[in-house]
């Protein structure tokens, strides 16, 4: 479809998640990657984070049926491409959340399943892998949990040598098929390893550099950058391998707006996707 202006009309992709407000990850992170892949972000408010660059203070969780009314109000206005879920923040969140999307089963679902900040800062009320594991990854295209993420919704232990193979088999839902990207960002290697899964058996994986700083919103980029991939059409495999170079893009050129970790920078006008 083209619009009032002669260009293509971009999709859209809801993005559920958390409100950072130094920029760096959440919604702002989402919003930032989606305009700049083309495509037009639909934000649902989940919580309001007390954050900076460097720590979470504290948050606050949006009242669940303020957030079951911004959906279905998105719903009834606007047929999203794909959908991506980020910060959630308690079971009561992710229930509603669950039951809003089962509804729309026809849309292709990311789940980032932020738990904590890449400070380990948590960024829920408490545990929330059994809950994401009973309601979200039944009704996922995909799951993108980094190595600790992966351990916890798989109930090992994070502290303790993980097995990527091990967490994807363990996380495999043989009722709804959903894929996993592994990220290896928080592994201790010479090299950042992401390892994609498709039925729990590992189909493909990537070897990056480790580049010398820490990053606020890298997991928010990539999730949604696959997303935008999915959105334009490809699928799922090329979605996540677009996605990875985009992001490594935005890394190289990534910024230090504070006092805490850098910034991925996502608007860049060359850093369009490979």
């Amino acid at each position: 479809m083209i619009n009032h202006y002669g260009s293509p009309k971009p999709p859209v992709v809801m993005v559920i998640g958390g409100m950072d407000p130094s920029g760096g990850a959440g919604l702002c992170a989402d919003i930032q990657t989606l305009s700049s892949l083309g495509c037009h972000a639909a934000p649902v408010v989940t919580a309001l984070a007390v954050q900076d660059t460097s720590v979470v203070k504290t948050f606050e969780l949006v009242d669940v049926e303020l957030i079951r009314a911004q959906m279905e109000t998105v719903f009834d206005d606007i047929s999203p491409s794909v959908i991506k879920t980020g910060m959630l923040g308690s079971r009561d969140v992710i229930s509603v959340v669950a039951d809003v999307l089962k509804k729309q089963p026809e849309i292709q679902l990311i789940v980032d399943p932020v738990m904590s900040s890449n400070n380990d800062d948590s960024l829920s009320e408490h545990s929330l892998s059994s809950t994401i594991k009973e309601l979200l990854i039944p009704i996922a295209t995909l799951i993108s949990p980094n190595i600790p993420e992966a351990a916890v919704l798989a109930g090992k232990d994070p502290l303790n040598t993980v097995d990527a193979d091990d967490c994807a088999a363990l996380l495999y839902d043989r009722d709804s098929h959903c894929d996993c990207l592994i990220t290896g960002t928080h592994a201790e290697s010479r090299q950042v390893i992401n390892r994609y899964y498709q039925q729990g058996r590992k189909k493909k994986e990537w070897c990056w550099e480790r580049l010398q700083f820490e990053y606020h919103g890298s997991g928010c980029t990539l999730a949604s950058a696959i997303a935008a991939g999915v959105a334009h059409g490809l699928k799922m495999e090329q979605a996540v391998d677009q996605a990875q170079h985009y992001v490594m893009k935005c890394l190289v050129s990534g910024f230090k707006p504070g006092q805490g970790q850098h910034v991925p920078y996502r608007l860049c006008s060359n850093l369009s996707a490979k």
